[in-house]
Formats: C-alpha cells, sequence, structure tokens
C-alpha cells in the first residue's frame, strides 16, 4: 500500500480530483485504441492493470494525457460560456439580469454572501454598476469557494463531489479531438488485423461499434452533459453557502 501510494503521490495522482476528474478520462482515452493492440495479439492485460492503479510507462502516458486533458478541457470551457468565469451558472444564477432564478431567491443569495464575505451586492445592484456587480460577485464566489473547501459538511462534501463531476465531464468531452480518431484508426487497424494478418473478427466488429457510436457522443451528447454538471454544481454551491451561513 505504502509503494502504491508514493507511485500516486509522484504521479500527482493523490487527489481524488486529479483521479477522476483528469486521470481517468486519459485512461478512458488511451483505452479507445485497445481493441486494435489486442486484435494484433499485443498482451494488454498488463498495460490495463499498471495503467489503472497509476504506475509503469502506460501511466506516464496516461497522465501525460491527464494534463492535456485539462489543458484541453479550459479551452472548452472558454468555447461553452466564452465569459467565463462571469458566465458560468454559479455567476451568472447571482446576476440581477439573469432570469433564470426568482428576485426573491437573489435576494437570500445575497443576504448570505454578505453575512459570510461582507461583500454587498445588493447595494451595487442599486448603484446600477453593472462592471462591479460582476466583479463583486465573481470575488464573492471564489471567497466562499474557499470556505466550503475548508468546510466539513454533508453539502460541502457534495460540492467536491459535483466539481469533480463536472471535471470529468468537462475533461472527457475536450478529449474528443483524440479519442474520436483514435476510434476510426483503430477500427481501421482491427480489419487490416482480419483480413491480412488472421486477426480476431470480434475486434473488428467492437472498434466498428465504437467508430459509429463514439461521434454522436461526443459532439451530440456530451456538450449537453457538461452544462448539466455544471449546474448541478451551482445548486450544490448555493445549498451549501446556506448551510455554511446558519452555522456561523
Amino acid at each position: 500500500m505504502t509503494n502504491k501510494n508514493t507511485l500516486l503521490n509522484f504521479f500527482s495522482l493523490s487527489d481524488e480530483y486529479e483521479r477522476r476528474a483528469r486521470f481517468l478520462p486519459a485512461v478512458l482515452t488511451v483505452l479507445v485504441v485497445l481493441p486494435v493492440a489486442l486484435a494484433f495479439g499485443i498482451e494488454m492485460i498488463q498495460f490495463v492493470k499498471l495503467l489503472l492503479t497509476g504506475a509503469g510507462i502506460a501511466a506516464i502516458l496516461a497522465v501525460g494525457i491527464s494534463h492535456l486533458a485539462s489543458a484541453m478541457g479550459n479551452k472548452l470551457q472558454k468555447t461553452l460560456w466564452p465569459d467565463w468565469p462571469y458566465d458560468a451558472p454559479t455567476n451568472r444564477w447571482l446576476s440581477p439580469d439573469d432570469p433564470s432564478r426568482s428576485l426573491q431567491q437573489k435576494k437570500q443569495w445575497y443576504a448570505s454572501i454578505k453575512s459570510l464575505t461582507g461583500i454587498d451586492i445588493a447595494r451595487l445592484v442599486r448603484l446600477e454598476d453593472a462592471n462591479e456587480v460582476r466583479l463583486a460577485i465573481n470575488d464573492a464566489v471564489a471567497i466562499i469557494r474557499s470556505k466550503l473547501w475548508k468546510h466539513t459538511s454533508c453539502e460541502a462534501d457534495l460540492v467536491r463531489l459535483r466539481n469533480i463531476d463536472y471535471g470529468y465531464a468537462r475533461n472527457l468531452t475536450a478529449l474528443r479531438g483524440i479519442w474520436v480518431p483514435a476510434a476510426f484508426l483503430s477500427c481501421g487497424g482491427c480489419w487490416v488485423a482480419w483480413w491480412w494478418f488472421n486477426g480476431d473478427i470480434f475486434w473488428a466488429v467492437v472498434s466498428t461499434i465504437l467508430a459509429v457510436l463514439l461521434p454522436p457522443v461526443a459532439f451530440g451528447v456530451l456538450p449537453g452533459y457538461v452544462r448539466q454538471k455544471a449546474d448541478y454544481y451551482a445548486e450544490a454551491f448555493f445549498s451549501a453557502m446556506g448551510e455554511l451561513n446558519a452555522s456561523e
């Protein structure tokens, strides 16, 4: 167990966010090429074991992709929310111009924010200083997020879980530029292995199914999934903010 923890620390995977939001999408990306490797008779069992435990050359590859996933995830984030972080759900729902939440709800949130941070968003709204309002909202969200990170409660734990879920969805979606082409290449390689090298047709069929299913999932399903996870995070954030305000 000690050796495993040492390896996880070495690869910066001791944190749950790193493992689930960055490393796991990287692992899934690498595994897209598993059918073609098996079709050519390459022993992959040990490769998969090492990949999943965070050790060996395969893990180094996956860790590298995990950092790429983070960078690509940030780029995707800016595509989905061009004015990030100001148009992210957590910030946007606090905006006086956003119609998705009631004025009464926003007043309650403003009161909690003032109590927790000293930032009076309601006063700035009355002054009609739109730029100062959005800056104040972002500052308040950052302060409360930091408080929740240190806070121990079921609500705060849910915020952390939702943050991991969002990171996973975002990074997996961002890596589609790698795993979708990889699925096509794997498919082609599997059929070559079957036709010219007496490979198992099972892997050719599996790779074909992946090549057909993954593109619509990547471009038609996952972007909405990322937005949904962002909304879930915002809901958990405001619930935990209310609990935090009541406890202080």
